[in-house]
Formats: C-alpha cells, sequence, structure tokens
C-alpha cells in the first residue's frame, strides 16, 4: 500500500536533483521539461527561490511552510500555496533515496520526474520478462536498453547469422562477430553489460504458430522481425496465449513504433488494416504487386533504427514499470524523419474482430 497524505507531508523531503531556475524575459521558469512552470508575478520569485534552496537539506512539509512564513514574511496560507507547488510538482524527492552511486540512480531521477516511486518501478522491472522476435538493428537498440534498465529477463528469439552489412545499424555486433549467430553474440553482450540480468536466446525461424507457441511466458513481446506473414501470427499468437506485444519497424524513412496491443484491453492487429494490402480486385496487377513487392528492400538506416528503438523503448519501460503514458497503447505512431513530423493511426477496437472479439470487455 502507498503511503496517505498525512505521511508524506511527515517524511522530510529534499529537492530533487533534476531542478533547475532560469530566468528570461522577465519571467521565472521554475523546473523544465514536462515539471516546468512559469511565473510572471516577480513577487512569488523570492519565496520561491528561497524555499527551493532550503530544500537542500531533508524539511518536512511542516518546516519549509514555517520556514517561508518566518523568512519570507508570507501568512500561513500563502506559505502552504508555495510549498504545495513544490510537492505537487515534482520538484521533491524522499529525503535519501537518490543515492548517486547505484547503477540505477540515474533512471531513478527520470521515474521520479513522472511522479512515480523509483523503488517500485525498478522493482516492477526487475520482476519483468521480455522477448525480443528479432535480434537486428531494433533488438539489438531495443535489448540493451531495456537490460542496462534492469529488467529481470530477457529472451532473444533469430535464426539468423551476422553479416558486415549488419554492422551499419546492429551496434552491438562488431566485424569479428561476422557469421556468428546473432542471438547468440547478442546475449553476450547484454551479460556484459548488466551480469544481473537472465539472458536466453532461442535459435528458431518463427514460420508459423507451432513455433511460436515454443516461446517462453513474458510480460511483453517485442516483434522487430521483418519476414511475411509475422505480424499476423504474432497477433493471433499474443492474442491466443494473452500476452501484450509491441510492434516496432521503419517505413523507409519513416520511424514507426505501436500500437502496443494488450489483449482484453486494446484492439488487436487484425481489428483494423494498419498496412496497405495487395488486392486490387484485379488478379493480373494483383500479381505485379506482389512480383514488385517480393523485390523490396527495406533502406535500413543507422539513426531511423535509433528513433524507433528509443521512442519504443521508453514505451516498453513505461508499460513493464507501470509509469507515465505509453504513447503507443492502441496507436501505431510515425515519425517522418526528412520533415520531422508525427502521423499515426489508432487501433481502435472492433468487436466483431475474429482474433480478439471474445476477449474485448
Amino acid at each position: 500500500m502507498g503511503q496517505s497524505t498525512a505521511e508524506v507531508l511527515q517524511e522530510p523531503h529534499t529537492l530533487a536533483p533534476y531542478v533547475r531556475i532560469g530566468i528570461q524575459d522577465g519571467q521565472l521558469f521554475l523546473g523544465f521539461g514536462s515539471i516546468q512552470r512559469v511565473f510572471d508575478d516577480s513577487s512569488l520569485w523570492d519565496p520561491l527561490i528561497r524555499l527551493a534552496d532550503h530544500y537542500s537539506a531533508p524539511r518536512t512539509h511542516g518546516e519549509a511552510a514555517a520556514f517561508l512564513e518566518r523568512e519570507c514574511g508570507l501568512s500561513p496560507g500563502r506559505a502552504e500555496e508555495i510549498v504545495e507547488i513544490f510537492r505537487s510538482g515534482h520538484y521533491l524527492i524522499p529525503a535519501g533515496s537518490y543515492r548517486p552511486e547505484d547503477r540505477y540512480s540515474r533512471p531513478s531521477l527520470f521515474y521520479r520526474l513522472s511522479g512515480a516511486d523509483s523503488q517500485e518501478v525498478q522493482k516492477r522491472l526487475a520482476d519483468s520478462h521480455i522477448v525480443f522476435l528479432g535480434c537486428g538493428g531494433i533488438g539489438n537498440l531495443m535489448s540493451v536498453t531495456l537490460a542496462t534498465a534492469g529488467v529481470g529477463q530477457v529472451t532473444l528469439v533469430d535464426a539468423d547469422h551476422i553479416e558486415k552489412s549488419n554492422l551499419t545499424r546492429q551496434y552491438l555486433f562488431t566485424e569479428s562477430d561476422v557469421g556468428a549467430a546473432k542471438c547468440e553474440v547478442l546475449a553476450r553482450e547484454l551479460r556484459s553489460r548488466n551480469p544481473d540480468v537472465e539472458v536466453c536466446t532461442i535459435r528458431r525461424r518463427m514460420t508459423d504458430l507451432s513455433d511460436l507457441a515454443a516461446l517462453p511466458e513474458a510480460d511483453l513481446l517485442v516483434l522487430s522481425a521483418d519476414s511475411t506473414g509475422i505480424t499476423e501470427l504474432v497477433n493471433a499468437h499474443c492474442v491466443t496465449t494473452e500476452t501484450a506485444w509491441l510492434n516496432v519497424c521503419y517505413v523507409n524513412d519513416i520511424a514507426v513504433w505501436g500500437p502496443l496491443i494488450v489483449p482484453g484491453k486494446t484492439g488487436c492487429w487484425s481489428c483494423r488494416p494498419l498496412t496497405a494490402q495487395a488486392p486490387s480486385g484485379n488478379a493480373e496487377l494483383d500479381a505485379l504487386i506482389s512480383c514488385i513487392n517480393r523485390r523490396y528492400q527495406a533502406p535500413s538506416h543507422g539513426p531511423t533504427n535509433m528513433l524507433s528503438s528509443a521512442l519504443a523503448s521508453l514505451d516498453a519501460l513505461k508499460y513493464l514499470g507501470d509509469f507515465g503514458f505509453v504513447q503507443s497503447l492502441g496507436r501505431r505512431v510515425g515519425v517522418w524523419t526528412h520533415e520531422l513530423r508525427l502521423d499515426e493511426q489508432p487501433s481502435i477496437p472492433d468487436p466483431d474482430c475474429p482474433t480478439c472479439g471474445p476477449l474485448q470487455p
């Protein structure tokens, strides 16, 4: 159970290390990023700045309010309002909760920034199991991000071997690894970066539902493989096993992630078309489309891989750690890198969906 408000007020807090103050164009900025508040009223600057400095040492809510009454001459009610700005704005952390020497000290500040209890988030991550279907560019980047963040168990699934052309974007591989199994080399690299994480490998190509049935139970499956029909297969498997899954890819120069599908809570990949399909109503044209598409080679590019991997990793951490807002929950998001604009496709649940309809509330 979480603490009551009364218990929180009695607990000493300090100013969070991520809080900065700045003045520009006649405005005071308290905090930056998502916690930023801007104050035009210069009469508030003195108590806000003094209170921020006062919180350099552990203070209870009552001690902070008394300081403002005594040093700034504020009324009890006004002092309470100023202290509440700090308490409700995620500017404070429990005294002693930030330990710079801890492996996860910097991520813990990020979780606090979102208003979450960093210790609880870290525990949820440590208790989580994530499966990566595909160990290429996206699998490389996402797996190392999640493993070094402290996800307790990682399973890597891939049947391919490392090629020299992979090295432009699959950054955990080197020239000396060419010819080796991708999942085995990636597992070696993850273990070397965080030995506390259990890393397992499956060298197997996923071609049908029986292959997917051999996968272990997991809290999240990330699909970054690009074989024909794999998305539909994974969707059917995850709906049947009620496993949350996230599709991550790129469409030429568009970095794409989502939707994050949680069976029983969101729609699934089959609820509505999210990709263009070949059927045109003309058999000859359909055959030509299939012929053209078979010759397609994706222009896989490091920065585009990194962008989709980074944003998808953030959503995976938020989902597994249960904090913040998961951007891809129920929608597919794309960043057009040539124009730097966002696009999205909502994944609307269809109660008549043959795949997930029976699971929908």
